[in-house]
């Protein structure tokens, strides 16, 4: 009996921890339904031209990225050969690790490296 009420305790606390955050949850919706809609520029423009360059490196770096992966499909499918996929990931690679330096650089300067 004793361990039956020490669930009905916790299940209890459980059900006010979820009432109170359910709570808090409406009230946040009520108080956003109150507010603007913010400009769609100002989501997607850096604040900085420092932070607009860094998307900018990261979004190139990505693609360099993919670039490379699909490359290996294409030499895999024999629809390049060996000898341009080499020569182009190389240079792709060097364009690559400059990248990734710069954004580690702009990165460590913004205070965002760990």
């Amino acid at each position: 009996m004793g361990t039956l009420g020490q669930t009905s305790a916790l299940l209890q606390s459980n059900a006010n921890i979820l009432v109170e955050a359910l709570r808090k949850a409406d009230a946040v919706i009520e108080g956003s339904s109150r507010q603007t809609a913010p400009d769609i520029d100002e989501l997607l423009v850096a604040p900085t031209v420092v932070a607009n360059q860094l998307y900018a490196l990261v979004a190139e770096e990505k693609a360099i990225g993919d670039t490379i992966f699909v490359l290996g499909r294409a030499v895999e499918r024999g629809r390049i050969s060996p000898a341009v996929f080499s020569k182009t990931t190389r240079s792709l690679a060097r364009e690559w690790y400059l990248k990734k330096a710069l954004v580690r650089k702009i990165g460590k300067g913004m205070g965002l490296t760990a």
